[in-house]
């Protein structure tokens, strides 16, 4: 015999959770591969800082240039941004307010990553990493409606209220 009081509960909470699965660990991966833009080193003698920024941007722009078709000035100005983006985009979808514009904001900066190795000559890590994070996006944003568990939801609450 089930629990009605249990099914009454959580029972309808599979896609609110889903979602919110979803969209976490959506903004956790921008939010790390941001933060790691910042850090140089390893171990103990990490840091974090804006000056790390240059040291590990410029050699990623050149390469990029170097063995692409891309122009040397947008991969230049590709890598100036990307870890001022990703970040900010990571905690807007990690929070969920405007759900689905931060999910689609999310969405297109995979986009943008999957292009810019796509250039490459050597483009694997397009598929198995940028393309499955491309589908988890999607995933979230099939879900979004679901959102009881953001700050879209809880001001929805509030204002029904």
């Amino acid at each position: 015999m089930s629990d009605s009081s249990s099914s009454k509960c959580c029972g309808n909470c599979s896609y609110d959770f889903a979602h919110l699965l979803l969209r976490l660990w959506v903004g956790m991966r921008l939010f790390m591969a941001g933060l790691d833009k910042f850090r140089y080193g390893n171990g103990p003698t990490v840091t974090f800082g804006l000056d790390n920024y240059a040291k590990k941007t410029e050699p990623l722009a050149k390469l990029m240039s170097d063995n692409s078709f891309l122009p040397e000035s947008a991969c230049k100005g590709f890598a100036a941004t990307i870890g001022y983006i990703l970040i900010p985009v990571g905690i807007w979808v990690a929070i969920g307010i405007f759900t689905e514009f931060g999910l689609l904001a999310a969405g297109l900066v995979f986009l943008m990553l999957g292009f810019g190795l796509a250039a490459l000559p050597d483009d694997t890590e397009v598929v198995t990493n940028i393309g499955l994070s491309v589908l988890i996006v999607a995933a979230a944003l099939v879900t979004s409606k679901a959102k009881t568990f953001s700050i879209d939801g809880f001001l929805a609450r509030k204002k029904a209220a």
